[in-house]
């Protein structure tokens, strides 16, 4: 029990504050710099970075994902990787300001690339 609820309520605040904040991308993402993380979400056909981690936090994981941006902050490119080896890549082409992809590319190993044409927006 807090004795001080005014503390209490400012301590809570910025213990949200902080947890909110380490399980995000990043405030400011920067054009073509990977950022990585041990979880993922899907949003329509893009896979993105669930909560951003520093590359040491991730890379003796089992499995890390690694994403790049472009300066709209889009996915472009999404890395699963397992034991240090890329076993899926996509790809994501955008046109104009689009939120939504046009083209999405997966690449496997020893597969051809899969590629998808969507609709575009609007």
């Amino acid at each position: 029990m807090c004795r001080l609820p005014s503390l209490c309520v400012w301590a809570s605040a910025a213990l949200l504050i902080a947890t909110t904040a380490a399980e995000a991308r990043p405030e400011r993402i920067r054009a073509g710099h990977s950022y990585y993380s041990d979880d993922f979400s899907v949003v329509g056909v893009v896979r993105d970075l669930a909560d951003e981690k520093n590359f040491e936090e991730v890379y003796q994981s089992y499995r890390y994902y690694e994403a790049v941006y472009d300066d709209r902050d889009r996915v472009v490119t999404f890395k699963q990787i397992e034991r240090g080896e890329v076993v899926r890549e996509d790809r994501y082409r955008y046109t104009g300001d689009a939120a939504a992809p046009v083209e999405h590319v997966v690449k496997t190993p020893g597969r051809p690339p899969e590629r998808t044409q969507l609709d575009p927006p609007g």
